[in-house]
């Protein structure tokens, strides 16, 4: 028998109960940070975790790249403009320089996506890729290396 630990949010409305669950602590965090944003409720929160890691969204929004959160249904570009607004104090002890890695993955992820794979099936492809390699196209290639293999 195998132990999980899971981190969870209770979601409270008169109207509505509900129990989000996450693998990482990261996650529960930018969940929590993004409901706070008005306009942004579980869905559409949920919705951008699964376009992008707690640490690429983290890096949009200090890079005021509106571009990933857009992705999105739902959330368009002036509520995306407000999530970087009212979070760009709060996200600000992630280190910067990481403005490539965020917008590359996140292309690379949109062109996997058009070719047919899910967006987990993508993000798990490209955390394969070696960190070094920067250029989107060869990223977008040893993805689809890693993907042949499954």
């Amino acid at each position: 028998m195998e132990n999980a630990e899971f981190f969870t949010h209770t979601y409270v409305r008169e109207d509505a109960l509900a129990l989000y669950g996450f693998l990482t602590l990261e996650e529960l965090e930018m969940f929590e940070l993004l409901i706070s944003i008005t306009g942004i409720g579980p869905k559409a929160a949920i919705g951008i975790l699964t376009i992008a890691t707690p640490k690429t969204i983290k890096t949009a929004i200090l890079n005021e790249d509106s571009s990933i959160l857009t992705k999105v249904s739902g959330i368009g570009k002036k509520t995306a403009e407000r999530v970087i607004l009212e979070l760009k104090n709060k996200v600000a002890d992630l280190p910067q320089g990481e403005k490539d890695e965020a917008v590359v993955d996140s292309d690379a992820i949109e062109a996997l996506m058009t070719m047919g794979y899910s967006v987990a099936e993508a993000r798990e492809a490209l955390k394969l890729v070696p960190a070094d390699t920067k250029d989107i196209s060869q990223r977008i290639k040893l993805a689809l290396k890693n993907l042949a293999k499954k």
